[in-house]
Formats: structure tokens, sequence, C-alpha cells
């Protein structure tokens, strides 16, 4: 019984193991929508007028032309890719805390969960953003050629 419960176990254990390797670039910018990558790189932060899209720093937190997110503060733990941030967002006239869990999601995409997306979409307030059906999820791709906005 146990040479079979060993391997078992140990193959179970392999696909965290691949997400484990996987490493979030806290240098580069991410953004809601891929083709936003270009457009910020070209036009800077004009590209923000053009199209509706969220972009994600470390250094700034989340913003896009009327919502911004600052980060407080971003945990991490040894051995595990995966992010905890508090944060503040605002909107015009709104101001509320939010607590986001970031994890990899492929090898240039990350998963952006917010707590406070997903209890308004539970709570029937929000539509879900879906690419997922979980609740509060935001996938962001890595700008590869950005590792900041210009203002130019």
């Amino acid at each position: 019984m146990k040479a079979f419960l060993v391997p078992a176990l140990l193959m179970l254990a392999v696909p965290t193991m691949a997400q484990e390797d996987m490493v979030i670039d806290q240098t580069k910018i991410y953004v809601s929508d891929p083709t936003a990558c270009k457009a910020l790189e070209s036009k800077g932060v004009e590209a923000f007028m053009d199209s509706d899209f969220l972009a994600l720093s470390f250094a700034d937190g989340i913003q896009s032309m009327e919502f911004q997110c600052h980060f407080y503060d971003i945990k991490s733990r040894p051995l595990t890719p995966l992010l905890h941030v508090d944060a503040v967002c605002e909107l015009p006239g709104e101001l509320y805390p939010d607590t986001l869990a970031i994890a990899p999601h492929s090898e240039n995409t990350i998963q952006v969960v917010s707590s406070y997306d997903a209890m308004m979409v539970s709570a029937g307030i929000f539509e879900p953003t879906g690419p997922t059906t979980n609740p509060g999820v935001t996938l962001y791709t890595r700008c590869d050629n950005l590792s900041e906005i210009s203002v130019d």
C-alpha cells in the first residue's frame, strides 16, 4: 500500500511545484488588456484616454482613467509565488480599503483577486468581469517592454 501511496502523492504535488517555479516580475507593468502594452509604450499616460484598461505597477498600484488603487503593503512568503497586498482604492467620490491576492496565472500573466470586487459580485452589485467564474478576479498581462509609464 505504501508503494502505491507515495508515487500517488508525488504526482499530486507536481502541479504545485510547477506553480512555485513561476515568479512575478515586480519591476514590470501589467495591463488588463494585452493591447495596452503597445499603447502605453507609444503614448504614455495618454493611452488611458483611448481605451478602457487597468495598469498595475507594484511601485504605483493599479490605475486607470478614473480609478486608482494604492498599494500600502506587499507581503510574500518563502517557497510560494503568491503575494498579499493591502490597498486603498479610489473612484470619483468613493474611497475604500481592499485586500488583493496576486498569483502567477501563466508565464506572462498574473491573476489579481480583489476581496472588495469579490464581495460586490457575490452581493449582485457588480457583474463578474470574467475570464474565470471566480468573483473578483482580473487577469493582467506583463508588458515586457515597460517598467514605468511615461507621463510626457
